[in-house]
């Protein structure tokens, strides 16, 4: 048996987040400088993970950061951020 999750663990993993109810929503990113990865919604059931370069959306992925993707769709970049939590 695993011992139980810290109070202050669970807290954080468990923030509501106000995420928009369609379109596309940032979920969270991960990796290493080298090989960043991003988990981004499709909608409102749909997940993806995405690296650099991999197309979404109608667009492509142009660079990951810690809490944004920037997502370039017809010469146009839009910056994807995690939302708020609260």
């Amino acid at each position: 048996m695993s011992d139980p999750t810290p109070e202050t663990v669970a807290r954080l993993a468990t923030q509501a987040a106000d995420l928009p109810r369609r379109g596309l929503a940032l979920l969270g990113t991960f990796g290493t400088e080298a090989a960043p990865r991003a988990l981004v919604r499709l909608g409102r059931r749909d997940r993806v993970t995405v690296s650099p370069g991999d197309p979404l959306d109608g667009g492509r992925v142009e660079a990951i950061g810690i809490g944004e993707l920037v997502l370039v769709r017809g010469g146009v970049a839009e910056v994807l951020r995690l939302p708020e939590t609260g």
